[in-house]
């Protein structure tokens, strides 16, 4: 039998430090994802929090804000794991930029944003690990935004176990056409090249300090395939079934007189 994981991708809205407002967009979601069966659902970066642009900086989370609780109840009730992005602050640490994983048995596990752009810099730390995530059906490792750019993280996932890599996004630079057409090109050479499922979504409207986004949303598959997308401009959510045996197939069969799989064969010393 293969072992299918049935996805979701969210590009919704996050107002930055209207917490309230933010969380019940996210439950909002989350109810509509479980009535679709999606047993693992991804929100766009700093979902919670929303991304500060020009005015006050996002107000950071910590273990004990009430949200977290909130979203290992819907975790729980739904049995759904659930990916979302805020600011985030143990106390007496540095502010970071995290996405959390939320799981129906009550872990929460965060990655810490490791590749900054110009501006996070100056109120923000980088995290210092690219950790993957093993999940009971799938191995997951996260991709901030601007980090889909270094393919070197993307391999070091998948040569630590990946199947599926989430890449949450808060980017208004682009029309939600040209988004689609620079995830055609990017993505899904992350994809192709590592043999990964790969989700992606952005916020979509009014941060509300005057910066709109585009929104865009797409699941990719390990052959470089588009699943499922959605470049409307608007609040949408998309679903795809993952066929978790595909990423594994894809690495071990042969193709010719060669693997499709290449990460295997890099040579680290040259690339100095």
């Amino acid at each position: 039998m293969p072992q299918i994981l049935r996805v979701g991708a969210v590009s919704c809205r996050a107002t930055v430090n209207a917490l309230p407002e933010n969380m019940a967009a996210a439950a909002a979601w989350i109810d509509r994802a479980a009535k679709a069966g999606v047993e693992l659902l991804l929100f766009p970066e700093l979902s919670l929090t929303g991304y500060s642009t020009s005015g006050p900086a996002a107000q950071p989370l910590n273990a004990a804000a009430p949200v977290c609780a909130e979203l290992g109840k819907l975790s729980g009730k739904y049995g759904i794991t659930l990916a979302a992005g805020m600011a985030w602050q143990e106390e007496g640490g540095p502010k970071r930029l995290a996405h959390g994983l939320w799981l129906p048995s009550g872990e929460l596990h965060l990655y810490y944003k490791t590749h900054l752009g110009q501006r996070e810099k100056g109120e923000y730390m980088a995290g210092d690990e690219l950790p993957v995530f093993r999940l009971p059906k799938v191995t997951v490792g996260l991709q901030l935004c601007l980090e889909q750019h270094f393919p070197e993280i993307t391999q070091t996932l998948v040569l630590k176990g990946a199947q599926l890599i989430l890449c949450p996004h808060a980017t208004p630079r682009l029309s939600a056409d040209q988004r689609r057409e620079s995830w055609q090109i990017s993505l899904r050479a992350r994809a192709y090249d590592n043999c990964v499922y790969l989700l992606a979504a952005n916020q979509v409207g009014d941060n509300g300090q005057g910066t709109v986004y585009h929104g865009g949303a797409t699941i990719i598959s390990p052959l470089g395939q588009v699943l499922a997308e959605d470049f409307s401009g608007g609040d949408a959510m998309i679903v795809a079934d993952l066929d978790l045996d595909q990423a594994v197939d894809a690495r071990q069969t042969p193709q010719g007189m060669c693997r499709r799989f290449y990460p295997p064969e890099r040579r680290p010393e040259l690339y100095q």
